[in-house]
């Protein structure tokens, strides 16, 4: 399984998911097999996390000063089964492009809050049919389907999409530190966190069968 966090210039908020789910992964017994990626939608290839991203992660026991910004690819977008942006309007630029993926794409905060209320009542077992049926769950609208092996989406769902994005953007967003306060910077990292914890509790928890 592929899981990639996808911000902005992926030196702050994807960098910092990236880093806190392969901790939970490598403490966590059962997780065999999950690949966790980050890149950004307007990255300058190989530039360094920010000097306060690298502080405030210090604080918190990460050392991300290895880390080099990488920009989205059509590859990393085809093998990803779980794309997680950190907010809204990264979610949207990126099904501009590629709506193929729309059934991929959430962010965090939308795949761990929705992820919560149904997370525990999927009956697949396989793991991959599991993610293929909580994704199903969390995006479903009702009279609206995507057809199976289809790249395409009709009007009514492309309509409803930028609907969606415009109205939820506040609850589904983990907004951009840079530039603001350190206090920011740490309450943006204690976010990340939290919602990664989550998802590794609880989501990953039910698409792995555990």
């Amino acid at each position: 399984m592929n899981i990639l966090f996808v911000c902005t210039g992926n030196i702050c908020r994807s960098a910092m998911a990236e880093a806190f789910l392969k901790e939970e992964i490598a403490t966590a017994n059962g997780y065999n097999g999950i690949n966790v990626y980050s890149v950004g939608l307007q990255a300058e290839e190989g530039a360094p996390p920010h000097p306060e991203v690298l502080a405030v992660m210090r604080e918190m026991g990460f050392d991300l000063s290895g880390h080099r910004a990488r920009p989205l690819r059509e590859e990393d977008v085809d093998e990803a089964d779980l794309i997680l942006a950190m907010a809204m309007h990264n979610s949207s630029r990126l099904l501009t492009a590629h709506q193929e993926a729309v059934d991929r794409v959430f962010t965090l905060k939308e795949f761990v809050i929705q992820g919560e209320k149904r997370g525990r009542e999927l009956e697949e077992e396989d793991p991959e049919k599991r993610l293929q049926e909580l994704r199903g769950w969390i995006r479903r609208v009702e009279g609206l389907e995507l057809e199976a092996g289809k790249g395409e989406l009709n009007e009514e769902l492309r309509l409803f999409l930028l609907h969606y994005f415009h109205i939820y953007d506040h609850s589904f967003t983990i907004d951009d530190p840079l530039g603001q306060s350190m206090d920011f910077m740490r309450r943006t990292a204690h976010e990340i966190r939290e919602a990664v914890h989550k998802l590794a509790g609880a989501d990953l928890l039910a698409l792995t069968g555990r």
